[in-house]
């Protein structure tokens, strides 16, 4: 609190009522002027609903967190042992925000950073497409024209489905990506490759094309 008379921070309180909200009469201890201010209401904890999902399995739990906080996407918070960066916010009107004052959310949900990222990989071959689930660390980067390999394969990144968007230029790290697609290469191709992700696949299905 600042005396609107002099501009001084010490003051001392002489008279105080209210429960939750205190209206208090001060007194400058610089200049001596008598002034009301409203004392800000203390922060309360209060727990917050959380659904934290790791790969295909979620759960429910609760975080706590102060009554005079703000909540946004991207937030690091650290629940059930974990490290989890919050993805999605439900407010008190069922609507999803990306902030929110913590006393109006209703709902947090977040994804664990304590695993490898799990991202696909679809390899095309002519219309036939070889699909591979990969756990890589979080940090590590794709790019557009990268040359890799899986099982001999040899293929080169021509698009990336993030979290957010789908690339045709430029990198991703592993952690927004969903998916990687690659067009695969003949036995003939001379390029070199960047990354040997055969170690890193965790699962390998076959489908038809479907990306555009």
């Amino acid at each position: 609190m600042v005396c609107p008379s002099c501009g001084n921070e010490e003051y001392e309180i002489l008279k105080s009522k209210g429960k939750k909200t205190k209206e208090l009469l001060v007194q400058c201890m610089d200049c001596g002027h008598v002034y009301h201010e409203t004392a800000p209401e203390e922060a309360y904890e209060i727990e917050v609903r959380v659904i934290i999902s790791e790969f295909e399995r979620s759960w429910k739990t609760n975080v706590k967190l102060y009554s005079d906080e703000y909540l946004e996407t991207g937030t690091l918070l650290y629940i059930d042992n974990k490290d989890v960066e919050v993805t999605s916010i439900e407010n008190n009107d069922g609507n999803r925000v990306y902030e929110c004052p913590v006393v109006d959310i209703k709902t947090i949900w977040a994804k664990s950073l304590d695993t490898l990222a799990r991202i696909g990989v679809s390899i095309d071959n002519q219309g036939n497409v070889i699909s591979h689930k990969i756990e890589v660390e979080r940090e590590f980067i794709i790019s557009i024209g990268d040359v890799g390999e899986i099982n001999g394969l040899k293929f080169r990144v021509y698009g990336i489905k993030t979290l957010e968007r789908n690339m045709k230029k430029g990198f991703a790290y592993a952690r927004v990506i969903k998916r990687v697609y690659g067009k695969l290469l003949s036995s003939k191709d001379k390029s070199k490759i960047k990354y040997d992700l055969t170690e890193y696949v965790v699962k390998t299905t076959s489908k038809e094309k479907s990306y555009n």
